[in-house]
């Protein structure tokens, strides 16, 4: 939305995002449930719906666990506000005119700018007081999360332990025990598969299912048809040369570095230098080059006499290029305040599109317009014939060029990730009673983006229940598969209590690989986990992980190698990582007094799903 509430958001999002598995425990079951209103939850008298889940998302399709993280996100961010306004916590009209006062996007030449904050309230068509009671919001989260955000520490013998362990290494060798090694000694009779039959039956029976035969009509095929002249294009550019800017400008700069986060007072004393700068660049403007050699702090630049090249927009941060964007050549700016510190920009030139460059966006926008006018005709066309001549696809080929395509076998559900089987609106016009039973052509289908489908059912199966005969090799097959996995469970388990006992089984073991923490070489996590758990001081030691997909691994622990030292970078990354485990491991116990302490109440309709 805008940088001051993008980077709040971001921590709050970061540290409650964090402790989403303290929710998972118990999930919307262990909440009230209530159908008296159609909210997807509450807490306190602050209920959520679904239009905020909306927000969130912000238009992007995701599934449904990603949207039950949302709304948990969104329930753990009400009770901390409950919390904040339970112990009178409040936004003073002092602090929020001060945070939105502060905010970049609103200011011009290093102050607040009326205008501009209006032009982003209208852009986004918000109202003052919307704006500034979420702006309150996020001020109320940022102070509840801050402590914990920012008042972990790390002891040294914790850093110095997690170290050494992060960086052991062990030598090991592994041999693997297959299902398929142990399908001579599996026992399988009739008996078994129709007892696997008999308590499965759901799992063989078929859904119903249709061969369907479609067109499609697709505005994006009319326009790949349709030819552009080089002089229709060249003229249509000439007349309309603003549409097709792609302009970039070409900037120097000098830059005073300054951490974000760095005290207020750090900041006024490198922007007091900045400012300083400003003068004698501004008293001498032909030595900005020499001064961003000498004096600017950014490295890609500072030697090429601060010159970044040509960029266009979407490119630098948005402070910097507003103001590189509103400047005339030559023009040195005020100072400009970004995440990186404090710069001085100098416009250098200015690049403006040719036709040349722009050619294939004229034609493909000249392509797209005739086409648009050319698929609203064969809409209306589509629609008669496909209707008129409602027994076949025959008429609608013939009448509007097309090719109608054939599927396989498709259920009433559709393929999943299939753009078109897998079209919910497609599905159901294809199994509506129309159709399906009285053999119509559908009328066109809007599958997004401005094509419509006509289809009909070719074949219909109806659901049925599939005969043992037809499914008892299968069954067979995952049966011994089972067993097979049984045996070997049982084989490596044996194997693992000889080698622990110091005995000796005949292994074929693998080539010696080294092992970390840091490092696992493509190791799953639970067989990294079990080789660590073996005792160091005992070599060789063993280990044995049954995995999922029937097999049975056993590992010998040959050497294990002194932790080595970590680099100062890995170490400052350990004792970043540690000191975020300790702000959500508190910050989760907190949440959970939290949901404690607030009655959160889940919908009826939402608890069910």
């Amino acid at each position: 939305m805008f940088d001051f509430v993008q980077n709040n958001n971001l921590a709050i999002k970061i540290i409650l995002g964090a402790v989403a598995l303290t929710f998972v425990g118990f999930g919307v079951g262990s909440y009230s449930a209530a159908v008296e209103d159609p909210y997807l939850a509450k807490v306190g008298n602050a209920k959520i719906y679904q239009k905020d889940v909306e927000r969130q998302l912000e238009g992007q399709p995701v599934n449904a666990a990603s949207r039950q993280a949302v709304l948990e996100n969104l329930i753990r961010q009400e009770m901390l506000l409950a919390e904040a306004r339970g112990n009178r916590l409040a936004v003073s009209p002092q602090q929020l005119r001060a945070a939105i006062a502060a905010i970049p996007a609103f200011q011009e030449n290093g102050k607040f700018s009326a205008a501009r904050y209006t032009e982003f309230l209208q852009s986004r068509y918000l109202t003052p007081q919307a704006f500034e009671e979420q702006v309150s919001r996020d001020l109320l989260l940022q102070a509840q999360v801050a402590p914990y955000q920012y008042g972990s520490f790390v002891s040294q013998t914790l850093a110095t332990r997690m170290a050494a362990l992060v960086s052991e290494v062990r030598e090991v060798r592994s041999v693997v025990l297959k299902p398929e090694q142990f399908a001579a000694n599996v026992k399988l009779d009739d008996a078994m598969v129709k007892a696997f039959y008999d308590a499965n039956l759901k799992r063989f029976k078929t859904a119903d299912q249709a061969r369907l035969e479609y067109v499609t009509l697709s505005q994006d095929a009319i326009a790949q048809g349709i030819a552009i002249s080089d002089a229709e294009a060249q003229a249509y550019f000439d007349k309309n040369a603003g549409e097709f800017s792609n302009e970039e400008r070409q900037v120097s700069h000098i830059l005073l570095t300054a951490d974000a986060n760095a005290p207020a007072a750090d900041k006024a004393k490198v922007k007091a230098q900045a400012e300083a700068l400003l003068k004698e660049v501004r008293a001498n403007p032909a030595r900005f080059a020499e001064l961003a050699k000498a004096r600017s702090q950014d490295p890609g630049s500072a030697e090429n006499g601060g010159d970044l090249g040509f960029f266009g927009r979407g490119v630098m941060t948005k402070p910097f290029e507003s103001v590189a964007f509103a400047m005339k050549p030559g023009q040195i700016s005020e100072v400009v305040e970004t995440e990186f510190g404090y710069h001085i920009l100098k416009l250098d030139a200015v690049k403006s599109s040719d036709f040349a460059s722009q050619k294939a966006a004229v034609i493909d926008k000249l392509r797209k317009q005739k086409a648009a006018a050319a698929y609203r005709a064969a809409v209306e066309k589509l629609t008669d014939v496909a209707y008129q001549q409602g027994d076949s696809l025959k008429g609608v080929e013939a009448a509007l060029n097309l090719k109608a395509q054939q599927t396989d076998f498709v259920p009433r559900s559709g393929k999943a990730g299939d753009p078109l089987l897998g079209n919910a609106k497609l599905l159901e016009a294809a199994f509506s009673d129309d159709v399906l039973k009285k053999k119509h052509n559908s009328e066109p289908v809007d599958v997004g983006n401005n094509t419509l489908v006509v289809v009909r059912v070719a074949e219909f199966q109806p659901a049925r229940q599939r005969a043992l005969s037809e499914v008892q090799a299968e069954i067979r097959t995952e049966l011994a598969a089972r067993e097979g996995a049984k045996l070997a469970a049982e084989r490596g388990a044996a194997m693992l209590a000889e080698l622990k006992a110091g005995k000796a089984p005949v292994l074929a073991w693998g080539e010696v690989k080294s092992l970390s923490r840091r490092d696992p070489a493509g190791t799953p996590l639970a067989e990294l986990r079990a080789v660590f758990a073996a005792n160091p001081k005992q070599t060789p030691g063993f280990a044995g992980v049954k995995r999922d997909n029937g097999e049975y691994v056993l590992y010998s622990i040959d050497k294990v190698l002194p932790a080595q030292n970590l680099s100062p970078q890995e170490s400052a990354q350990l004792g970043m990582l540690l000191g975020d485990m300790s702000a959500n491991s508190v910050m989760s116990a907190y949440l959970e007094q939290l949901r404690q302490k607030h009655q959160v109440v889940i919908s009826q309709t939402q608890a069910e799903q």
